[in-house]
C-alpha cells in the first residue's frame, strides 16, 4: 500500500469527484448509527459525522494517523479489522459502510457475515465494490494497455494504483440471499475514469462531470459499466 500515492491522488480533481459524487449518494443518511469500516483516510465518516453518531475503523495506522477530523463534529475511531468487527456487540447499527475494502481481503464472505451479525432489524449496508466491466473497459481505454486488459479478461488479479493487489468479487459470492436484500445499486466513476487527465484540470471539469454521473448513476446501463458500484442491502432477519 502506498499512502502518499493515495493521498496525492484524491487532492487531484479525479480523486475529488468519487468523494463528491459519493457523498451525494449518501446525504440521505441521517440520524442514524453508522459503522465506517475500512475508513481510510475518514473522508465518508467526517462526513456522515454532521448528521449521524459514527465509528470508524480502519486496519491501517498510518492511515489514521493521517485521516482528517474536524475537532468540531469529531467521530470515534478505532483500529483493527475482523477481530475487531467480531468483538462488537450484536445489533449495534442502523448502517454499515464499507466502500472498495473486500477487495483486499481473503475472505470477504466472512467481513459480511459480521455486518450481518452487527446491524439492527431492518439495517443497511453501503457496499462500494470494484465492478469487473468497468474496470476492463478503463484499462483498455484509460491506460491503452491491450495486454493487460487480455489478462484482466482471463481472470487475473490486478494492481491497484495505491493500495496493493486486488481481486474482483460479485455480490452473489459473499452475500447469501437468506441475509440481505439488495434493494438498489448505483454506478461511480462511469464517464470520468475514461478521460485523459489533462482534460481533468479545466476549472469546470468537477462541476460538470459530477452532474453528468449523477444523471446516470442510477440508469442501465450505465451504472452496470461503472468502475465501481454502490450497492444499498438491506438486512432480512
Amino acid at each position: 500500500m502506498d499512502i502518499k500515492a493515495y493521498q496525492a491522488h484524491i487532492e487531484q480533481p479525479w480523486g475529488k469527484i468519487y468523494y463528491q459524487i459519493l457523498f451525494e449518494l449518501l446525504k440521505d443518511v441521517r440520524g442514524k448509527k453508522v459503522l465506517d469500516f475500512g475508513s481510510g483516510f475518514g473522508y465518508v465518516a467526517q462526513f456522515l459525522v454532521r448528521h449521524n453518531q459514527v465509528l470508524a475503523i480502519e486496519p491501517n495506522a498510518e492511515m489514521i494517523e493521517e485521516r482528517v477530523l474536524d475537532l468540531d463534529s469529531p467521530y470515534e475511531q478505532k483500529q483493527g479489522s475482523l477481530e475487531l468487527l467480531e468483538a462488537l456487540p450484536p445489533a449495534s447499527f442502523d448502517v454499515i459502510v464499507c466502500h472498495n475494502v473486500l477487495e483486499y481481503v481473503d475472505e470477504p464472505a466472512l467481513y459480511i457475515r459480521a455486518f450481518h451479525r452487527m446491524l439492527k432489524e431492518d439495517g443497511q449496508l453501503s457496499l462500494v465494490k470494484h465492478n469487473e466491466v468497468g474496470r476492463i473497459m478503463q484499462t483498455a481505454v484509460f491506460e491503452c494497455d491491450i495486454p493487460k486488459t487480455m489478462r484482466l479478461l482471463a481472470g487475473e488479479r490486478y494492481q491497484s494504483h495505491s493500495m496493493g493487489q486486488a481481486r474482483f468479487y460479485e455480490i452473489d459470492e459473499v452475500i447469501s440471499a437468506d441475509d440481505f436484500l439488495l434493494e438498489h445499486y448505483q454506478g461511480l466513476r462511469v464517464f470520468y475514469g475514461l478521460q485523459p487527465n489533462s482534460v481533468k484540470m479545466d476549472p469546470n471539469w468537477l462541476e460538470d462531470m459530477t452532474q453528468l454521473e449523477l444523471a446516470v448513476a442510477n440508469q442501465s446501463p450505465y451504472r452496470d459499466m461503472a468502475a465501481f458500484q454502490h450497492l444499498w442491502l438491506r438486512k432480512k432477519k
